[in-house]
This record gives structure tokens, C-alpha cells and sequence, in this order.
């Protein structure tokens, strides 16, 4: 399954993402996040990305915003949460089939 996110992640819309990303959990066990579109992610964002993490090991982010890249290296999720720069590669790394 594939979630596109768009814009901020931040502490008023993180429970938004959070319920996208628990509604993807449960349609299947692989999941891919695009967050090529998100110009800044938050620590509540991280938070949630790890969470669904544990729940879905088969999961692989794109992100190719400084920002968010930058919140990745600082928190240092991106050794749990795995990032890819392209969508085609998060797809092949996650076994999710591509159009």
C-alpha cells in the first residue's frame, strides 16, 4: 500500500497522519510512505513513522525535502525507519508492487 502526504507534519496534523497510517497498517503488511511532498516534519511525525514501524516492518519512506531529510538524520530514525530518495526504489525495497 502506498500513503502520500503533502505539506506539514506537525503537531496539529500529526493525529491525521497517524490515522492514515493505522488505516494503512490494516489493509495489508506492506507500506510505502511519500513524503517527497512534505516541506517539514516534526518530532510527532517521526514518532508516528517509528510506531508504524513496529507494526509494519515491511515499511519504506520516501523523502526528498531537506527539512524532513535533515529531521531524519537528527533523530536518528532513519536507522529504524528505512528512507529512500525515489519512489520506485521505497516500492522495491517494501515488495510493493509499482504501476
Amino acid at each position: 500500500m502506498l500513503v502520500t502526504a503533502a505539506g506539514e507534519i506537525d503537531l496539529a496534523s500529526v493525529g491525521d497522519f497517524r490515522a492514515v497510517l493505522s488505516d494503512a497498517c490494516g489493509a495489508g503488511e506492506k507500506l510505502v510512505v511519500d513524503l517527497s511532498r512534505v516541506g517539514y516534519l516534526s518530532c510527532a511525525g517521526l514518532r508516528a513513522l517509528e510506531e508504524t514501524s513496529r507494526a509494519r516492518p515491511a515499511l519504506s519512506v520516501v523523502a526528498t525535502g531537506s527539512l524532513v531529510l535533515r529531521a531524519f538524520a537528527v533523530s536518528g530514525i532513519a536507522t529504524t525507519v528505512p528512507v529512500r530518495p525515489r519512489l520506485r526504489e521505497a516500492c522495491a525495497a517494501a515488495g510493493v508492487a509499482t504501476r
